[in-house]
């Protein structure tokens, strides 16, 4: 692990070891908060959906605390500031600000991930073990591959994982992929994390739906080594240009 990474984005590691005492306490530390980032993030989401105020301050606060303790003094200045509108109930600096508060977390959650040097999380949801073995045998060398065989296995992964991309079937018993998308657009979360539909079924009414969740492209059955290599030149074309 490479400590100059972290000192190098503000990250202020001396004075955060006055805390911690030594660097296996930090770093554990360090992993825990980065695991709870996309949980808090998305209980913050629901507080601002509710016009929760007073609850959302308090979380805002809460991971404020958090990234200064750990010496991501910079970036606590956003959560500071949402903590204070919260305390004043301005809703609609909260809504307007919000996409900067993830874009800064995402920030938070990559720069974490490469001092630990560990894989970005790619979600692939398939009822077909044969296309979830497939997909990670293709790509298992770049990403570190959470799989799911429905919805509902999906969500559990998206609220418990900072999720880099999805990968996504529509047809899954249970909970399909359009319930999952439907999901992610109420959160605005197809803004923030590209989508990849896969799909067999072809029909212009199918495809013209999964577009109108903003998805990234589709990945139609069956599909190849250069149809997966294809889309995930999009996934990044899609980083780049946010």
């Amino acid at each position: 692990m490479n400590v100059e990474l972290l000192k190098n984005n503000q990250v202020n590691v001396e004075e955060a070891l006055g805390l911690w005492g030594d660097m296996d306490s930090y770093n554990e530390a360090l992993r825990e908060f980065r695991d709870s980032l996309a949980g808090k993030v998305l209980q913050l989401e629901e507080f601002m959906n509710q016009g929760d105020w007073s609850n959302y301050a308090i979380l805002a606060h809460s991971i404020k605390s958090e990234s200064k303790y750990l010496g991501f003094m910079t970036y606590a200045e956003v959560f500071y500031e949402h903590e204070l509108k919260g305390k004043a109930n301005d809703g609609f600096f909260i809504q307007n600000n919000f996409k900067h508060l993830k874009d800064t977390v995402n920030v938070m959650v990559s720069l974490m991930n490469s001092y630990f040097g560990e894989k970005r999380n790619l979600l692939i949801a398939d009822d077909s073990n044969i296309i979830l073995n497939f997909l990670e045998k293709s790509i298992t060398d770049e990403f570190n591959i959470l799989k799911a065989t429905n919805g509902e296995e999906a969500l559990l992964k998206i609220q418990e994982n900072q999720v880099y991309a999805i990968l996504l079937d529509l047809n899954m018993p249970g909970m399909d992929g359009f319930s999952v998308l439907e999901y992610l657009k109420e959160r605005g979360l197809t803004e923030q994390i590209p989508v990849i539909v896969i799909t067999g079924d072809e029909s212009e009414e199918s495809i013209q739906k999964a577009f109108s969740y903003r998805i990234l492209d589709v990945l139609n059955k069956p599909f190849n080594e250069s149809n997966i290599r294809s889309v995930l030149e999009k996934v990044e074309q899609f980083y780049n240009k946010n």
